[in-house]
């Protein structure tokens, strides 16, 4: 297995395929390029992106403070997170940490003996808040704060391509709401239906996570069709009226009651509505 697998989806887009684990995004602008997560850091992020967008000043965002998306920010010297994520963009693993995710993740690569893991924080994390913008040049990106999946989840939105960055706010399948560190569900749903106010300006939704086989009609390993935000929406709020009641569902990432869609779904902690 490839340790980062890199696709072309647009002229100036492309997606960065971590073991098959987590989607990162490069943009490439006329003045600068913008990575858009770093993922588990088990590759040399600067030199895939250099192969790509040459010598380009590189603005590194993270969508959420999790350890499948920020573990190379140790490649650079500045990355820019949500201002509730920045306290836990500090944190370090310690020795059994990496050893439990190692195992849980990416086995495989322990297997074959390739795996030389180093997660751990920038210099500097910057924070980001509701209304910031990121200007590559030729391509504007702005900034929502989306408390959802986690408190300072963040999604970020070109408005001319209508192109929507959302992190692991949606998904093609069930979305995990019932972390400690997420937010309650009320907000998780205000930040759902902001999005789908945003559908008719939105071309492709890209999700950080993905699979090849066995989506949903019009779902893809790494483009979700706009309609995702509004089944979402609609979704979530049907949970918070009573009407969608989940079924128990038991991960590493705790108990929680879940609730299909047609597209995706919710994990959710009754308790924290």
């Amino acid at each position: 297995m490839d340790v980062l697998k890199t696709t072309q989806l647009h002229e100036n887009m492309w997606v960065l395929d971590e073991v098959g684990k987590t989607s990162m995004f490069l943009i490439k602008g006329s003045r600068k390029a913008l990575l858009i997560d770093t993922g588990f850091g088990l590759a040399d992020l600067k030199c895939e992106i250099g192969a790509l967008v040459g010598d380009l000043p590189i603005i590194v965002v993270n969508t959420h403070a999790h350890v499948d998306h920020n573990s190379g920010n140790n490649q650079f010297d500045e990355v820019f997170v949500g201002k509730w994520d920045e306290p836990a963009s500090w944190k370090e693993l310690d020795s059994i940490g990496k050893e439990r995710i190692s195992a849980g993740f990416f086995p495989q690569l322990e297997e074959k003996g390739i795996l030389d893991w180093n997660p751990g924080p920038c210099k500097i994390n910057s924070p980001l808040a509701d209304g910031d913008s990121i200007d590559l040049g030729g391509c504007r990106f702005e900034v929502i704060e989306t408390p959802g999946h986690s408190l300072g989840s963040i999604c970020l939105f070109e408005r001319d391509q209508g192109w929507l960055f959302t992190g692991d706010l949606v998904l093609a399948w069930e979305v995990w709401g019932q972390l400690e560190s997420s937010a309650c569900l009320r907000y998780y749903s205000n930040s759902l239906d902001s999005l789908e106010g945003l559908m008719p300006l939105v071309k492709c939704v890209y999700p950080a996570h993905g699979k090849d086989e066995g989506n949903p009609p019009g779902c893809s390993h790494y483009m979700l069709p706009p309609e995702t935000l509004a089944v979402y929406a609609e979704g979530v709020r049907e949970i918070m009226r009573g009407q969608a009641v989940g079924v128990p569902y038991e991960s590493f990432g705790g108990p929680g009651l879940c609730v299909s869609f047609s597209i995706g779904g919710m994990v959710y902690n009754p308790r924290r509505m």
